[in-house]
């Protein structure tokens, strides 16, 4: 039997309960997973009922944080942390290159490594 018919309710209403659950002292629960390539990694972030506007990346020499916070409406100053994590790069990440897209629910934070890293080339010897 279903008390509730409303799926955009029901959205709406687990949303409101996550973020009532983490300023009580909870935590919102994310899933994060990196994925290694040849030509580069992939950090994945998918936290449940949040928006892509709630995220926020940062990038500090090779230490990229990213975070979520929620406001309790668009034109409130108050602003509650959801979630953070720190992620040291290596070197072959070009930092320059690194670029975010929200899809499917979920952050995904793209690292290409240099181009150098991957690529066959030889080298001159001098004499």
């Amino acid at each position: 039997m279903k008390l509730i018919k409303n799926k955009e309710f029901l959205q709406q209403i687990a949303h409101q309960i996550d973020v009532l659950n983490t300023l009580g002292g909870g935590i919102s629960l994310p899933q994060v997973e990196v994925d290694k390539h040849e030509k580069g990694a992939i950090i994945r972030v998918a936290i449940p009922s949040v928006s892509p506007e709630a995220y926020q990346i940062a990038l500090d020499q090779n230490q990229l944080t990213v975070m979520a916070t929620h406001r309790l409406d668009n034109d409130s100053e108050a602003v509650f942390p959801l979630f953070s994590q720190h992620f040291m790069l290596p070197p072959q990440v070009d930092l320059s290159r690194i670029d975010a897209v929200f899809t499917d629910q979920e952050l995904q934070v793209r690292l290409p490594y240099h181009t150098s890293v991957y690529k066959t080339r030889n080298i001159e010897i001098k004499y």
